[in-house]
């Protein structure tokens, strides 16, 4: 027989940035979602998406933190089959996750409404740490999915399983929480947007969703343990013009942006590790980047650091992004410098 279980409720553990009062599990950032323990042969759940979205979102299902499917959901309010004839022999942990990005033409925000199961959920202990990943198309896992010839954009191309942040997390047994969009930067976009930066809507829910326009309450959630910041690759291109390099001004603005960001993610974050890794597509900022690491060491902040990714050079996957094998390689590096830092 199957039961209607709230995913707010107790038997679910509640994964990335949400509003701690909400009373709809609203999934806004990539990799946001909810994870249970549960012995079942079936495991299905309900979701509304805003009918004027443009972009089907994508929500990925684990298994013990393996991937097992990977869903596209339609508009409207619709229910899914995540797990069928799984055999109810032995409890697994199953996390239900938003598996692409937020988009710019989100009309609303992607809900999970109910989970239906044979089984009863029982909340898993949440892990130790807690890791926060800040940056840009990298960061969501852009380009890990596909044919090195697919080119354009769809979220179909897009998955948070497969990026850096999860393969981190997981190896280092951590939660994780993202707040990443394709093209973004820390100082421009990618089209010279110069609002389009993470800073200025790292202080509220999810600010490019109609509905997460609201002040993020950094008290009333866990607080991270890590900060790891992607971000230059899009900067680099906007302050570029063809064949022309940015000019020693606006590497002196991008500086000052960087130092503006990390300032930021202090007053929000003030016990957790920051640490800007960048390289892995491209390096040109390096230097104003470590630039603004060395001015926050300067001036007291010990726990802020800059680690310089391998570049994936022609190790594309889809999009020109770089490849699983990229990720699995960054990944490997963020976690070495995470656990020297920590430790």
């Amino acid at each position: 027989m199957m039961n209607r279980y709230d995913p707010l409720g107790e038997g679910f553990l509640r994964l990335g940035r949400c509003d701690a009062g909400e009373q709809v599990c609203r999934l806004w950032w990539s990799g946001s979602g909810v994870r249970t323990k549960v012995c079942c042969d079936r495991l299905e759940a309900e979701f509304f998406v805003p009918e004027a979205d443009a972009h089907a979102p994508w929500v990925a299902v684990t298994l013990d933190g393996a991937p097992v499917a990977r869903i596209p959901l339609a508009p409207g309010r619709r229910r899914y089959d995540l797990l069928g004839r799984l055999g109810a022999e032995a409890a697994h942990e199953v996390a239900i996750l938003r598996d692409s990005q937020p988009t710019d033409s989100d009309s609303g925000p992607l809900e999970l409404l109910a989970v239906y199961t044979d089984g009863v959920p029982e909340a898993p202990a949440p892990r130790e740490r807690l890791i926060e990943f800040l940056g840009d198309s990298l960061t969501v896992g852009e380009g890990t999915l596909g044919p090195v010839s697919a080119q354009e954009w769809r979220t179909a191309l897009i998955s948070s399983q497969f990026a850096y942040p999860t393969l981190v997390s997981e190896r280092m047994n951590a939660e994780k929480r993202v707040i990443a969009l394709g093209g973004w930067g820390a100082h421009v976009s990618f089209d010279r947007n110069y609002e389009h930066t993470l800073g200025h809507i790292y202080d509220s829910l999810c600010a490019v969703v109609p509905g997460g326009e609201a002040a993020y309450d950094f008290e009333a959630q866990r607080p991270a343990d890590a900060v790891v910041i992607n971000l230059g690759t899009n900067d680099f291109s906007g302050m570029s013009k063809v064949h022309t390099p940015p000019t020693g001004e606006q590497l002196a603005a991008f500086t000052g942006s960087a130092e503006a960001l990390l300032d930021q993610l202090r007053r929000r974050n003030p016990g957790a590790m920051l640490l800007w890794a960048y390289g892995l597509c491209g390096s040109s900022l390096k230097g104003p980047i470590r630039q603004a690491v060395e001015a926050r060491r300067a001036a007291g902040d010990e726990k802020v650091a800059f680690l310089a990714l391998t570049d994936c050079g022609d190790d594309h996957g889809s999009r020109s992004h770089p490849s699983r094998r990229a990720h699995r390689r960054a990944a490997l590096e963020i976690a070495a410098a995470l656990e020297e830092f920590l430790n």
